[in-house]
């Protein structure tokens, strides 16, 4: 009914009956099933990561990505892979909003339902016509519906963020190279980030327990020890000596015309109780956030890095016998546009035809890009914006730029369930400095507790 499940494990119920028959407890996730995004490489489990596309069915990771081995180790059972937007939504120019000059979760938010080839389109359990955001849609879908505890996505810009938002469940985008991206299929090395989704926070912060830590073979990934999320996202009982930056800006439907009444009514008694819990608000608009949208410079960074990063991805797989190998972008685009019935008539690939033909990493475009997004969002924007409130978590509803910023920094973003227009739900995020997520978690599970925001989906057919 969902269309949720991409495909699910043929030796998932035998690990759970070893484990059931072995009688000791195997780790802080023992027991639990777990279902990965399409873009989480494992092997030996008859599952096949292919981001969406037919083009990868076939592939043979070389072993489990790093952060799977974590959840195996910690005693999970890895149910399968959940759909997602194919290639992590980059395939095509919305016709709504346009890509180039709104952050991905804005577009995510705002266009049509996500899907992928392989999967179709993910529905959402509260308003089955709903829009359920992505890329990351069908881990947010299977936890909104109860059907797993607890799932894990991947975020570039918004695609863990967007669908919890949308879909009332708890999504952690950690900071860059806290959980490995090795066997993670990419889209920006730079930007991406794999998390948690569950139902409440203290799920996610078991889950973020278990896969967080050093892996040598991922650049980003940094060598300290891990925080006990498990035992410390309920350390704070109010916002006491917290301070919170909230942009009213962001926040004005003047301004910003993706918010409706509902969405501001249920922010401002959001800010309320953060009053009544004992914050410190400080209200600042944003810095430069005009000035990062005109820019494009996220938009041009990720063009040349999508195609550099999937190649690299691909360098590392193998293919079952008769399947023809897709070593380059140029095979995918080229297989897409052999396949039209089934991977281009709908989805189209103009993003992907851009990235091959971009310029490459040495380019002055692309330098450019990233000294801009250096600047305008990260040194004279989120750092700047942090050191002028002097605060200690940003706050601010999941549908505006919020994500954007954490994005381009890789900042960690944690979104909890808020409201309700038309059924359709909608979260809030908290947003704090890198590796702050044992404060960004008791924040959010502070806030969870006080707001008790999540009801349990009705699976309605229209709103």
């Amino acid at each position: 009914q969902l269309n949720a499940v991409i495909e699910t494990s043929p030796t998932a119920l035998a690990q759970a009956i070893a484990q059931d028959r072995n009688g000791t407890r195997s780790g802080l996730l023992h027991g639990i099933p777990i279902l990965i995004k399409d873009n989480i490489a494992t092997t030996g489990d008859g599952l096949t990561a292919c981001a969406g596309s037919f083009a990868m069915e076939g592939n043979i990771a070389p072993r489990d990505a790093f952060l799977v081995q974590k959840l195996r180790a910690a005693g999970a059972i890895v149910l399968g892979h959940a759909n997602m937007v194919e290639w992590a939504n980059w395939r095509t120019l919305s016709k709504s909003v346009d890509w180039r000059y709104h952050p991905p979760l804005l577009t995510m938010f705002h266009t049509n339902s996500p899907r992928s080839a392989r999967g179709g389109i993910t529905k959402n359990p509260y308003v089955l016509t709903a829009r359920t955001s992505g890329s990351s849609s069908g881990s947010a879908s299977t936890v909104a519906a109860n059907m797993i505890p607890v799932a894990i996505g991947t975020e570039t810009d918004g695609s863990i963020v967007g669908p919890a938002s949308l879909q009332s469940v708890v999504g952690l985008k950690p900071t860059v190279g806290l959980v490995s991206r090795t066997g993670v299929i990419p889209f920006s090395a730079r930007q991406d980030s794999p998390g948690p989704m569950g139902r409440t926070v203290a799920d996610v912060a078991r889950v973020l327990e278990a896969i967080a830590g050093f892996d040598p073979t991922d650049p980003a990934s940094k060598d300290a020890p891990v925080p006990e999320y498990s035992q410390t996202y309920n350390a704070l009982t109010s916002f006491k000596n917290v301070r919170v930056a909230i942009s009213k800006e962001a926040h004005d439907k003047t301004k910003n015309r993706f918010l409706s009444p509902e969405h501001i009514d249920a922010f401002n008694q959001g800010v309320e109780k953060l009053k009544t819990l004992g914050a410190d608000i400080v209200y600042a608009p944003y810095p430069n956030a005009a000035a990062v949208s005109k820019s494009k410079c996220e938009f041009d960074a990720l063009t040349t890095e999508f195609k550099v990063d999937v190649e690299a991805y691909l360098s590392t797989l193998t293919w079952k016998e008769g399947v023809t190998p897709m070593k380059t972008l140029q095979d995918i685009t080229d297989y897409n546009a052999a396949h039209p019935d089934t991977e281009l008539n709908v989805l189209g690939q103009s993003l992907m035809l851009r990235s091959l033909n971009s310029p490459n990493q040495t380019s002055s475009v692309y330098l450019d890009a990233l000294a801009v997004c250096q600047d305008l969002a990260v040194t004279n924007g989120i750092e700047k914006y942090i050191k002028d409130t002097q605060a200690d978590v940003i706050f601010a509803l999941s549908a505006t730029w919020s994500p954007g910023y954490p994005a381009i920094a890789g900042w960690p973003i944690l979104s909890v369930p808020l409201g309700y227009k038309h059924s359709v739900p909608f979260g809030v995020s908290f947003v704090t400095p890198k590796y702050h997520e044992e404060k960004l978690l008791q924040y959010g599970y502070v806030f969870e507790q006080a707001t008790k925001a999540r009801v349990a989906p009705q699976f309605l057919p229209d709103n």
